[in-house]
């Protein structure tokens, strides 16, 4: 003890432990209980359920991304597949136009070439004729010619 200006004041050790202590103890066990009770075990529950979600989620979403990118090869080949058997068909395709072209320039040619020798065979034909009216028709002619220069002579 020390006395200041008249006063007595005790002096106390660093720690004074009283009965405020055990009753701060026992209210801080009675929170502690509480919480863990209705706030702790719960919250760490609902963090485990999540947890086991998200790892179930994780694992189907990772499954279903497989089974996307499965898909996709599978579409992409399909697709491939496809694209060859399009060019095939439009190579077989064209190659049986230019036959088609091909068969039809050859039986127009047929064609023409028939009328060409109809043709030919009609102007053999005329000219045949011709050559055998020609000698009358040149007589006749001759004969004409002669008459005129025969009066041009006589003018003269």
């Amino acid at each position: 003890m020390t006395e200041v200006a008249g006063i007595t004041v005790l002096k106390a050790g660093l720690i004074d432990l009283d009965a405020t202590y055990l009753i701060q103890m026992g209210l801080f066990l009675i929170v502690f209980i509480l919480l863990r009770q209705f706030f702790f075990l719960p919250y760490a529950d609902m963090l485990r359920r999540r947890s086991t979600a998200t790892v179930g989620l994780e694992t189907r979403g990772k499954e279903q991304l497989r089974k996307a990118m499965d898909i996709e090869a599978e579409t992409a080949q399909r697709l491939a597949k496809t694209r060859q058997e399009a060019m095939a068909l439009r190579k077989s395709l064209a190659q049986e136009g230019v036959k088609i072209r091909d068969d039809i320039v050859a039986k127009e040619r047929e064609a023409m070439q028939k009328r060409l020798d109809n043709a030919i065979a009609e102007l053999d034909e005329q000219k045949a004729k011709f050559r055998q009216a020609s000698p009358a028709a040149i007589a006749a002619l001759a004969k004409v010619i002669e008459a005129q220069i025969n009066k041009v002579e006589a003018k003269a």
